[in-house]
């Protein structure tokens, strides 16, 4: 195997949304930097096919991409997300070199996935995958929910041509193998159960919020574009999503969405994300209240202080934070929910939080580092002190600060 050659430096002025997104002709340039991100990308022929991926790690200095010990090369986890890139590469800018590289990964998800639904994680380099690591196992959880956002900007991607309509049939079939498994979950509403924290809904994923939004997001893109109907699922994962959240004008953390049990964390929190795309689908002003609440309440909190890295809850209210370690995943999900506001709402003061957030990329974090090269496209791996920064730039960290950015419209501007 050896990495692609390809490497192409964007630079980007419009941002991709949920919804399904239409060939854009205009003479649009991309502010994104992909050279990082390409340097990471590989192939290999497995069953006469050819399967695209991208490396999961590169350490710094060399920025060499090297295999996760005990685990593999690639993972659907990264794949998935790197989709959404290629997505707004391709349909926005109309980066035509980036098609080769989405069928390939698309093929890469197909491989990955099977015919029940379920979906592995981890390939080795020998091309086959990994199926005994407890992250790779076959099961319908977070490598499926973002094997699932993969397939979803895949259908996207390939719905503009009849050419692909073999491989397009193949992709909405592997998305609607999903199917039973949502309505497992979701046939539980309205039950509920008590918990030390309160009633809890018992009809999201795995009784996972975190999860569960990234679901909310592959099911509003897959709803919007017409071809998919999953009305019932969105609203009701929707209402299991806010009754995760505290509401209670008198909690110093009010509007928080707990994303696992007792917990709100900052490596994926994209309850606010989905929720807007919610909206935008079934124009439920419950939904739109509860987000509001979020950026009034919640966020300010987080930013003053400083983006912990997770917050435990008590049954008596009492909460405890850790710093860090402080991620891409974690900033950028928190950004793209207060920017996707900003555009419902159309209120400038939802812009400037988002802004306000942004900002740990540019250096306004406790390590007064810039987190982003926008001259070779790296993000760094995270901060783990006030001093102390991963200058490792893997694969999760890049794709989640370019998602970032695309979100914003632009990294200079």
């Amino acid at each position: 195997m050896k990495p692609s050659a390809l490497i192409i430096i964007c630079f980007l002025q419009f941002a991709c949304g949920q919804h399904k997104i239409k060939y854009n002709s205009s003479e649009l340039v991309s502010p994104i930097n992909l050279s990082h991100a390409l340097s990471l990308v590989d192939s290999i022929k497995i069953n006469n096919k050819s399967i695209t991926f991208i490396w999961i790690y590169a350490d710094a200095p060399s920025y060499t991409p090297i295999p996760a010990s005990g685990e593999g090369i690639t993972c659907v986890d990264d794949v998935g997300r790197f989709m959404e890139v290629l997505e707004t590469e391709i349909l926005l800018y109309n980066n035509q070199e980036m098609i080769h590289i989405a069928r390939g990964m698309t093929e890469f998800l197909l491989y990955m996935s099977r015919d029940d639904g379920l979906w592995h994680n981890f390939m080795k380099e020998d091309g086959s995958i990994n199926t005994s690591h407890q992250n790779s196992v076959a099961d319908f959880g977070w490598w499926a929910v973002r094997g699932l956002r993969g397939l979803a900007a895949a259908y996207n991607i390939f719905s503009q041509d009849q050419k692909n309509d073999e491989l397009l049939s193949e992709i909405k079939d592997r998305i609607e193998t999903a199917d039973a498994h949502i309505q497992t979950a979701i046939q539980r509403y309205p039950e509920r159960q008590l918990t030390s924290l309160g009633m809890r809904p018992l009809w999201l994923i795995k009784n996972a919020p975190d999860m569960s939004s990234e679901l909310l997001m592959v099911l509003t893109k897959l709803h919007n574009s017409g071809d998919f109907n999953y009305y019932d699922s969105i609203e009701k994962l929707s209402k299991g999503l806010i009754e995760y959240q505290i509401q209670n004008e008198n909690d110093t953390l009010n509007g928080m969405y707990f994303c696992w049990g007792n917990t709100w964390h900052n490596w994926g929190n994209n309850q606010a994300n989905g929720l807007i795309e919610a909206y935008e689908v079934t124009a439920d002003s419950s939904i739109l209240s509860s987000v509001q609440l979020w950026a009034n309440s919640f966020v300010p909190f987080v930013i003053e202080n400083n983006f912990p890295w997770e917050i435990s809850v008590s049954s008596t209210n009492h909460y405890e934070m850790v710093s860090v370690p402080q991620i891409a995943y974690g900033l950028g999900s928190i950004y793209k929910g207060l920017k996707s506001l900003s555009v419902v709402n159309e209120n400038d003061s939802y812009k400037q939080l988002s802004e306000d957030v942004f900002k740990w990329f540019k250096g306004n974090n406790i390590a007064q580092m810039v987190m982003y090269d926008n001259e070779t496209g790296r993000c760094f791996d995270g901060i783990d002190g006030p001093s102390k920064i991963n200058r490792n730039s893997g694969a999760e960290s890049t794709i989640e600060c370019l998602l970032a950015i695309q979100s914003r419209k632009g990294w200079n501007n």
